[in-house]
Protein backbone atom coordinates (compact mmCIF):
# COMPACT_ATOMS: atom_id res chain seq x y z
CA UNK A 1 0.00 0.00 0.00
CA UNK A 2 2.91 2.27 0.47
CA UNK A 3 6.34 2.48 -0.38
CA UNK A 4 10.00 3.16 0.92
CA UNK A 5 11.01 6.80 0.13
CA UNK A 6 13.74 5.31 -1.39
CA UNK A 7 11.59 3.15 -3.81
CA UNK A 8 9.66 5.30 -4.46
CA UNK A 9 11.62 8.71 -5.92
CA UNK A 10 12.33 8.25 -9.59
CA UNK A 11 15.69 10.25 -9.18
CA UNK A 12 16.94 9.78 -4.88
CA UNK A 13 20.08 11.03 -5.29
CA UNK A 14 19.16 14.33 -7.71
CA UNK A 15 16.88 15.10 -4.18
CA UNK A 16 19.63 14.90 -1.75
CA UNK A 17 22.50 15.74 -4.04
CA UNK A 18 20.74 19.57 -4.49
CA UNK A 19 19.77 19.41 -0.47
CA UNK A 20 23.54 18.78 -0.09
CA UNK A 21 25.22 21.17 -2.71
CA UNK A 22 22.54 24.12 -1.32
CA UNK A 23 23.81 23.30 2.13
CA UNK A 24 27.80 23.57 0.92
CA UNK A 25 26.44 27.05 -0.71
CA UNK A 26 25.46 28.55 2.21
CA UNK A 27 27.91 26.91 4.59
CA UNK A 28 30.38 28.22 1.92
CA UNK A 29 29.06 32.11 2.40
CA UNK A 30 29.10 32.11 5.49
CA UNK A 31 32.61 30.83 5.59
CA UNK A 32 32.04 28.07 8.03
CA UNK A 33 34.18 24.77 6.90
CA UNK A 34 31.63 22.29 7.59
CA UNK A 35 28.86 20.74 9.39
CA UNK A 36 28.23 18.04 11.65
CA UNK A 37 24.92 16.51 12.25
CA UNK A 38 23.55 14.61 14.75
CA UNK A 39 19.77 15.01 14.85
CA UNK A 40 18.21 12.45 13.28
CA UNK A 41 15.76 14.98 11.09
CA UNK A 42 19.20 16.39 9.83
CA UNK A 43 20.60 13.24 8.87
CA UNK A 44 17.70 11.89 7.07
CA UNK A 45 17.15 15.37 5.42
CA UNK A 46 20.59 15.26 3.92
CA UNK A 47 21.48 11.62 3.31
CA UNK A 48 17.97 10.11 2.98
CA UNK A 49 18.45 7.34 6.20
CA UNK A 50 17.39 7.63 9.64
CA UNK A 51 19.90 4.87 10.94
CA UNK A 52 21.78 5.75 14.10
CA UNK A 53 24.31 7.94 12.66
CA UNK A 54 26.76 11.54 12.46
CA UNK A 55 26.61 13.34 9.17
CA UNK A 56 29.89 15.22 8.62
CA UNK A 57 29.06 17.55 5.39
CA UNK A 58 32.58 19.54 4.95
CA UNK A 59 31.84 22.99 2.71
CA UNK A 60 33.80 21.77 -0.33
CA UNK A 61 34.11 17.91 -0.45
CA UNK A 62 31.64 15.03 -0.10
CA UNK A 63 29.71 14.23 2.77
CA UNK A 64 30.58 11.21 4.77
CA UNK A 65 27.90 9.31 7.22
CA UNK A 66 29.56 7.59 10.32
CA UNK A 67 26.92 4.97 11.46
CA UNK A 68 27.26 3.56 14.65
CA UNK A 69 23.79 1.11 14.24
CA UNK A 70 22.78 -0.73 11.21
CA UNK A 71 25.92 0.40 8.63
CA UNK A 72 23.75 -2.19 6.10
CA UNK A 73 20.73 -0.60 6.48
CA UNK A 74 22.63 2.61 6.33
CA UNK A 75 24.33 2.11 2.90
CA UNK A 76 21.18 0.75 1.55
CA UNK A 77 18.84 3.82 2.19
CA UNK A 78 21.16 6.77 1.68
CA UNK A 79 22.05 8.04 -1.79
CA UNK A 80 25.68 9.33 0.25
CA UNK A 81 28.38 7.16 -1.46
CA UNK A 82 31.17 7.02 1.74
CA UNK A 83 29.52 5.34 4.31
CA UNK A 84 31.46 3.78 7.08
CA UNK A 85 30.87 1.87 10.48
CA UNK A 86 31.43 4.27 13.52
CA UNK A 87 32.72 3.47 16.81
CA UNK A 88 31.42 6.92 18.42
CA UNK A 89 33.22 10.03 19.08
CA UNK A 90 36.67 9.00 18.16
CA UNK A 91 35.46 8.20 14.51
CA UNK A 92 34.10 11.55 14.49
CA UNK A 93 37.27 12.91 15.54
CA UNK A 94 39.55 10.62 13.46
CA UNK A 95 37.44 11.69 10.31
CA UNK A 96 37.61 15.38 10.54
CA UNK A 97 41.90 15.25 10.67
CA UNK A 98 41.35 13.35 7.94
CA UNK A 99 39.09 16.14 6.28
CA UNK A 100 40.70 19.10 7.47
CA UNK A 101 44.31 17.82 9.02
CA UNK A 102 45.40 20.12 11.67
CA UNK A 103 43.98 23.43 10.38
CA UNK A 104 41.81 26.18 12.60
CA UNK A 105 38.58 25.02 11.35
CA UNK A 106 35.12 26.50 11.47
CA UNK A 107 32.14 23.83 11.96
CA UNK A 108 28.61 23.99 12.54
CA UNK A 109 26.33 22.38 15.04
CA UNK A 110 22.81 22.75 15.56
CA UNK A 111 22.80 24.39 18.75
CA UNK A 112 19.41 23.65 19.72
CA UNK A 113 19.31 20.03 20.39
CA UNK A 114 23.25 19.16 20.54
CA UNK A 115 23.60 17.43 24.36
CA UNK A 116 25.96 19.83 25.99
CA UNK A 117 27.96 17.02 27.28
CA UNK A 118 28.50 16.12 23.40
CA UNK A 119 29.41 19.91 22.80
CA UNK A 120 32.06 19.81 25.68
CA UNK A 121 33.86 16.87 24.22
CA UNK A 122 33.90 18.15 21.00
CA UNK A 123 35.18 21.36 22.31
CA UNK A 124 37.97 19.72 24.17
CA UNK A 125 38.70 16.99 21.70
CA UNK A 126 38.93 19.20 18.38
CA UNK A 127 40.88 22.15 19.87
CA UNK A 128 41.83 23.78 16.14
CA UNK A 129 37.52 23.98 15.87
CA UNK A 130 35.55 26.90 16.42
CA UNK A 131 31.43 25.84 16.54
CA UNK A 132 28.94 28.16 15.67
CA UNK A 133 25.25 27.72 15.32
CA UNK A 134 24.22 26.34 11.71
CA UNK A 135 20.70 25.47 12.42
CA UNK A 136 19.72 29.06 11.23
CA UNK A 137 21.14 27.87 7.61
CA UNK A 138 19.16 24.49 8.20
CA UNK A 139 16.21 26.12 8.63
CA UNK A 140 15.79 28.63 5.86
CA UNK A 141 16.60 25.37 3.20
CA UNK A 142 14.05 23.12 4.79
CA UNK A 143 11.13 25.92 5.28
CA UNK A 144 11.24 25.73 1.48
CA UNK A 145 9.77 22.09 0.63
CA UNK A 146 10.41 20.56 -2.66
CA UNK A 147 8.17 19.34 -5.25
CA UNK A 148 8.45 15.56 -3.59
CA UNK A 149 8.67 16.80 -0.27
CA UNK A 150 4.97 18.54 -1.18
CA UNK A 151 3.82 15.36 -2.40
CA UNK A 152 4.59 13.14 1.03
CA UNK A 153 2.60 16.02 2.75
CA UNK A 154 0.10 15.45 0.76
CA UNK A 155 -0.09 11.48 0.99
CA UNK A 156 -0.02 12.37 4.73
CA UNK A 157 -3.02 14.65 4.24
CA UNK A 158 -5.21 11.91 1.83
CA UNK A 159 -4.53 9.72 4.71
CA UNK A 160 -5.46 12.02 7.50
CA UNK A 161 -9.03 12.62 6.18
CA UNK A 162 -9.54 8.83 6.28
CA UNK A 163 -9.06 8.89 10.18
CA UNK A 164 -11.55 11.59 10.29
CA UNK A 165 -14.03 9.97 8.16
CA UNK A 166 -13.54 6.65 10.43
CA UNK A 167 -13.66 8.63 13.98
CA UNK A 168 -17.30 10.05 12.84
CA UNK A 169 -18.02 6.49 11.42
CA UNK A 170 -17.50 5.17 14.93
CA UNK A 171 -18.31 8.12 17.57
CA UNK A 172 -20.88 7.02 19.89
CA UNK A 173 -22.10 7.66 23.39
CA UNK A 174 -20.12 5.80 25.86
CA UNK A 175 -16.84 5.19 24.48
CA UNK A 176 -13.50 7.17 25.57
CA UNK A 177 -11.45 9.26 24.52
CA UNK A 178 -8.52 6.85 24.18
CA UNK A 179 -10.87 3.73 22.62
CA UNK A 180 -11.79 6.31 20.26
CA UNK A 181 -8.11 7.72 19.50
CA UNK A 182 -6.56 3.94 18.71
CA UNK A 183 -9.72 3.20 16.33
CA UNK A 184 -9.03 6.22 14.34
CA UNK A 185 -5.03 5.10 14.29
CA UNK A 186 -5.71 1.60 13.35
CA UNK A 187 -7.07 3.04 10.10
CA UNK A 188 -4.74 5.39 9.26
CA UNK A 189 -1.67 3.41 10.16
CA UNK A 190 -3.15 1.00 7.75
CA UNK A 191 -2.98 3.24 4.55
CA UNK A 192 1.13 4.19 5.97
CA UNK A 193 0.82 6.80 8.93
CA UNK A 194 3.84 6.07 11.18
CA UNK A 195 2.65 7.81 13.79
CA UNK A 196 4.75 8.99 17.13
CA UNK A 197 4.92 12.75 15.79
CA UNK A 198 7.99 14.37 15.77
CA UNK A 199 9.39 17.44 17.82
CA UNK A 200 12.30 18.98 18.32
CA UNK A 201 13.31 18.70 21.99
CA UNK A 202 13.83 16.30 25.05
CA UNK A 203 9.98 16.68 26.32
CA UNK A 204 7.95 15.63 23.70
CA UNK A 205 6.29 12.75 23.80
CA UNK A 206 2.78 13.43 21.99
CA UNK A 207 2.52 10.15 19.58
CA UNK A 208 -0.61 11.15 18.13
CA UNK A 209 -2.25 14.24 19.04
CA UNK A 210 -5.33 14.67 20.97
CA UNK A 211 -8.81 13.32 21.59
CA UNK A 212 -10.39 14.95 24.10
CA UNK A 213 -13.76 15.91 24.69
CA UNK A 214 -16.32 17.48 27.55
CA UNK A 215 -14.70 20.00 29.63
CA UNK A 216 -11.31 18.21 28.67
CA UNK A 217 -11.25 20.46 25.40
CA UNK A 218 -10.04 23.57 27.61
CA UNK A 219 -7.50 21.96 29.21
CA UNK A 220 -3.93 22.94 28.54
CA UNK A 221 -2.03 21.18 30.39
CA UNK A 222 0.90 19.22 27.63
CA UNK A 223 3.99 21.31 26.77
CA UNK A 224 2.00 22.38 23.59
CA UNK A 225 -0.10 25.55 23.88
CA UNK A 226 -3.21 23.76 22.31
CA UNK A 227 -6.08 22.26 24.18
CA UNK A 228 -4.18 18.72 25.18
CA UNK A 229 -6.61 17.07 27.69
CA UNK A 230 -5.60 15.55 30.79
CA UNK A 231 -4.06 12.30 29.66
CA UNK A 232 -4.08 8.89 31.57
CA UNK A 233 -1.69 10.11 34.30
CA UNK A 234 0.49 12.09 36.19
CA UNK A 235 3.83 11.74 34.15
CA UNK A 236 2.39 12.04 30.97
CA UNK A 237 -1.17 14.85 31.02
CA UNK A 238 -2.16 15.15 28.02
CA UNK A 239 -2.99 13.45 25.07
CA UNK A 240 -6.47 11.12 24.97
CA UNK A 241 -7.55 10.00 28.23
CA UNK A 242 -10.44 7.36 30.18
CA UNK A 243 -13.31 10.05 29.88
CA UNK A 244 -16.28 8.36 28.35
CA UNK A 245 -18.03 10.74 25.61
CA UNK A 246 -21.37 11.30 25.86
CA UNK A 247 -24.46 13.25 23.52
CA UNK A 248 -23.78 16.78 23.45
CA UNK A 249 -20.28 16.38 24.14
CA UNK A 250 -17.83 18.80 22.33
CA UNK A 251 -15.37 16.58 20.82
CA UNK A 252 -11.82 18.11 19.23
CA UNK A 253 -9.51 15.53 16.99
CA UNK A 254 -6.02 17.36 16.52
CA UNK A 255 -4.02 15.02 14.71
CA UNK A 256 -0.82 14.92 12.67
CA UNK A 257 -0.49 12.46 10.29
CA UNK A 258 3.30 11.04 9.27
CA UNK A 259 3.75 9.72 5.43
CA UNK A 260 7.22 8.87 4.87
CA UNK A 261 8.62 11.43 7.38
CA UNK A 262 6.30 14.18 6.59
CA UNK A 263 3.59 15.57 8.51
CA UNK A 264 0.43 16.36 8.02
CA UNK A 265 -1.38 19.03 10.47
CA UNK A 266 -5.31 18.60 10.99
CA UNK A 267 -8.03 19.22 13.54
CA UNK A 268 -11.79 19.80 13.65
CA UNK A 269 -14.52 19.95 16.56
CA UNK A 270 -17.79 18.02 16.32
CA UNK A 271 -20.76 17.63 18.75
CA UNK A 272 -22.02 14.18 19.31
CA UNK A 273 -25.98 14.57 18.59
CA UNK A 274 -27.43 18.46 18.95
CA UNK A 275 -24.90 21.18 19.10
CA UNK A 276 -26.70 24.08 20.79
CA UNK A 277 -26.59 28.13 19.37
CA UNK A 278 -23.85 28.72 21.40
CA UNK A 279 -21.39 26.16 19.51
CA UNK A 280 -23.04 26.45 16.18
CA UNK A 281 -22.46 30.25 16.50
CA UNK A 282 -18.57 29.72 17.60
CA UNK A 283 -17.92 27.03 14.79
CA UNK A 284 -18.84 29.63 12.04
CA UNK A 285 -16.92 32.54 13.95
CA UNK A 286 -13.84 29.82 13.89
CA UNK A 287 -13.98 29.64 10.49
CA UNK A 288 -14.37 32.75 9.46
CA UNK A 289 -11.29 33.46 11.69
CA UNK A 290 -9.85 30.42 9.57
CA UNK A 291 -10.52 31.79 6.49
CA UNK A 292 -9.34 35.37 6.87
CA UNK A 293 -6.15 34.28 7.85
CA UNK A 294 -5.41 32.18 4.92
CA UNK A 295 -6.58 34.28 2.51
CA UNK A 296 -3.87 36.08 3.26
CA UNK A 297 -1.16 33.27 2.65
CA UNK A 298 1.08 34.15 -0.36
CA UNK A 299 4.71 34.90 -1.32
CA UNK A 300 5.94 38.03 0.48
CA UNK A 301 2.99 38.39 3.26
CA UNK A 302 4.57 38.46 6.24
CA UNK A 303 3.93 36.05 9.08
CA UNK A 304 2.74 38.34 11.96
CA UNK A 305 0.42 40.39 9.23
CA UNK A 306 -1.25 36.83 9.21
CA UNK A 307 -1.43 36.32 12.82
CA UNK A 308 -2.87 40.61 13.05
CA UNK A 309 -5.08 39.03 10.73
CA UNK A 310 -6.84 35.93 12.96
CA UNK A 311 -6.88 38.02 16.21
CA UNK A 312 -8.25 40.79 14.54
CA UNK A 313 -11.24 38.70 13.41
CA UNK A 314 -10.95 36.61 16.52
CA UNK A 315 -11.45 40.47 18.47
CA UNK A 316 -13.93 42.05 16.03
CA UNK A 317 -16.46 38.68 16.95
CA UNK A 318 -16.19 39.92 20.83
CA UNK A 319 -13.42 36.66 21.68
CA UNK A 320 -10.02 38.21 21.94
CA UNK A 321 -9.95 36.58 25.62
CA UNK A 322 -10.92 33.34 24.85
CA UNK A 323 -8.92 33.55 21.18
CA UNK A 324 -5.58 30.32 20.84
CA UNK A 325 -6.17 31.04 25.27
CA UNK A 326 -4.91 34.90 25.45
CA UNK A 327 -6.72 35.46 28.64
CA UNK A 328 -4.87 33.01 30.11
CA UNK A 329 -1.03 32.58 28.65
CA UNK A 330 -0.67 35.19 26.62
CA UNK A 331 1.18 33.59 23.73
CA UNK A 332 0.42 35.14 20.68
CA UNK A 333 0.78 32.23 17.48
CA UNK A 334 -1.97 30.86 15.29
CA UNK A 335 -0.24 28.41 13.34
CA UNK A 336 3.55 26.90 12.70
CA UNK A 337 5.53 25.51 9.51
CA UNK A 338 5.53 21.17 9.26
CA UNK A 339 7.82 19.07 7.20
CA UNK A 340 9.92 16.46 8.66
CA UNK A 341 8.64 17.91 12.16
CA UNK A 342 5.52 18.63 13.14
CA UNK A 343 6.42 22.20 14.69
CA UNK A 344 8.84 23.73 11.98
CA UNK A 345 9.76 27.46 11.11
CA UNK A 346 8.16 29.88 10.36
CA UNK A 347 6.05 30.08 13.47
CA UNK A 348 2.94 32.39 13.00
CA UNK A 349 3.19 34.63 15.36
CA UNK A 350 3.03 38.48 16.36
CA UNK A 351 6.46 38.92 16.63
CA UNK A 352 7.73 36.82 13.66
CA UNK A 353 8.57 39.06 10.32
CA UNK A 354 9.67 36.33 8.53
CA UNK A 355 8.24 36.69 4.66
CA UNK A 356 6.71 33.75 3.15
CA UNK A 357 8.13 32.48 0.46
CA UNK A 358 6.71 29.66 -2.18
CA UNK A 359 7.35 25.74 -1.17
CA UNK A 360 6.45 26.74 2.51
CA UNK A 361 3.94 24.78 4.27
CA UNK A 362 2.10 26.34 6.94
CA UNK A 363 -0.40 25.32 9.70
CA UNK A 364 -2.98 27.06 10.81
CA UNK A 365 -4.74 26.39 13.79
CA UNK A 366 -7.11 29.10 15.40
CA UNK A 367 -9.11 27.63 18.27
CA UNK A 368 -11.10 29.41 21.11
CA UNK A 369 -10.52 28.35 24.71
CA UNK A 370 -12.73 28.90 27.65
CA UNK A 371 -11.93 27.94 31.07
CA UNK A 372 -12.92 25.04 32.42
CA UNK A 373 -15.86 25.05 29.74
CA UNK A 374 -14.78 23.68 26.78
CA UNK A 375 -12.67 24.51 23.50
CA UNK A 376 -12.94 24.56 19.87
CA UNK A 377 -10.57 24.67 16.92
CA UNK A 378 -9.89 23.99 13.34
CA UNK A 379 -6.87 23.32 11.64
CA UNK A 380 -5.73 22.90 7.96
CA UNK A 381 -2.15 22.25 6.31
CA UNK A 382 -1.79 25.06 3.76
CA UNK A 383 1.09 25.04 0.73
CA UNK A 384 2.12 28.91 0.04
CA UNK A 385 1.70 28.27 -4.05
CA UNK A 386 3.44 30.89 -6.68
CA UNK A 387 0.70 33.02 -6.03
CA UNK A 388 -1.28 32.18 -3.27
CA UNK A 389 -2.13 29.19 -1.13
CA UNK A 390 -3.45 25.83 -1.80
CA UNK A 391 -5.50 23.96 1.39
CA UNK A 392 -3.62 20.51 1.49
CA UNK A 393 -6.10 19.11 4.48
CA UNK A 394 -9.36 18.02 3.02
CA UNK A 395 -11.97 17.27 5.42
CA UNK A 396 -15.12 18.15 5.53
CA UNK A 397 -15.40 21.49 7.80
CA UNK A 398 -19.25 21.01 7.08
CA UNK A 399 -19.58 17.80 9.57
CA UNK A 400 -20.30 19.20 12.93
CA UNK A 401 -22.92 17.36 14.71
CA UNK A 402 -22.34 14.16 14.48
Amino acid sequence: MFERMTEAVDNVDSEFTKRIKKLQGRLQNENIDGAIFFQQEEIYYYSGTGVNSVLIVPSDQDPILLVRINLKHGKKDSYISDVRPSMGIGSIIETLKEVYEERKIVLGLSFDVINIILYHNLQRKIPNALFVDVQPLVWSQRMIKSDFEISQIKMAADISSKGFDHALSILHKGMTEIQLQKLIEEVTYSYGDEGNMIQRGSNNRLSFGVVVSGENTSIISGNWMTMTGLGRSAIRPYGAGNRQISNGDLIVIDKGTIYQGYHADEARSFVLGKANDRLKNLQKILIEVLDSTIDLIRPGAMVSDIYQKAESTATSSGYKEEFMGLGQYGFKYVGHGIGLEIDEPPLISAFNHTILEQGMVLAIEPKFIFPNEFGLTMEESVLVTESGYEILTKFSRDRFEV
